[in-house]
């Protein structure tokens, strides 16, 4: 049963909004906040982004007649798994908007980048380049992807990192650290982007929580970094 389908069970059964919730699950709990169709967990940061490329991948095959063309913003901890799954791949430097317009082509089907780069020396995207690299890939019809490892998820006002720079992914990893607390690695998948089921994506793992079904009294629902925090414990 899906999210909706799940609500719309528990309001005919006379469950308020806050039981409502407290029924969903922490991953289904993140995806409702975010607006995600899809959402799954891995096993680690590195299957979450082998993820996003074989859906973007598979994204060429429907939509590119197979093409399969990758343009990274240099400097993302994952630049080397990228290069190693698709032959057709453009390195940029970061934050530099001119260098990823150059880098598009018509064999192009994603563009993945890092909005916060860098371990010990923090840099962050631009907000006119991360929203300049959104405009593009709406107007040339081809996937934005996040990897948001470092991303101050629950923070500044926002669920995800995109929240703070307004702008929305097709697709968004979500690492197994941050600048402050672990987590549990993730994806997000968006509209046209789900070119595939995700539980059938290597390194996918079931979300270990209990039946979602039975009735349960109405909890205070903890902060979302909180929740997510201990989802793999």
């Amino acid at each position: 049963m899906n999210l909706f389908n799940r609500q719309r069970q528990a309001s005919a059964e006379g469950i308020d909004g806050a039981e409502s919730l407290a029924l969903l699950s922490p991953l289904e709990r993140l995806r409702q906040r975010t607006k995600s169709d899809e959402a799954g967990l891995f096993s680690a940061e590195q299957d979450a982004c082998a993820a996003a490329l074989t859906l973007a991948r598979r994204w060429g095959e429907l939509h590119r007649r197979g093409e399969c063309g990758i343009v990274v913003a240099s400097g993302g901890r994952f630049d080397r798994l990228i290069e190693s799954m698709t032959a057709d791949v453009s390195r940029v430097p970061f934050n530099d908007l001119s260098a990823m317009e150059a880098a598009v082509d018509s064999r192009t089907v994603a563009i993945i980048l890092e909005p916060i780069q860098g371990s010990s020396v923090v840099t962050p995207a631009s907000q006119v380049y991360l929203q300049g690299v959104e405009r593009l890939c709406r107007a040339l019809n081809i996937l934005l992807i996040l990897n948001e490892a470092r991303g101050p998820i629950g923070q500044h006002g926002g669920v995800l990192c995109e929240d703070s720079y307004g702008v929305r992914a097709d697709i968004v990893v979500l690492g197994d650290h941050s600048n402050r607390c672990p987590r549990s690695p993730a994806l997000l998948v968006r509209g046209q982007a789900c070119a595939g089921r995700i539980d059938q994506l290597p390194g996918f793992v079931p979300e270990p929580v209990s039946s979602l079904s039975a009735r349960r009294p109405p909890v205070i629902t903890p902060p979302l970094t909180t929740v997510f925090d201990g989802l793999m414990a």
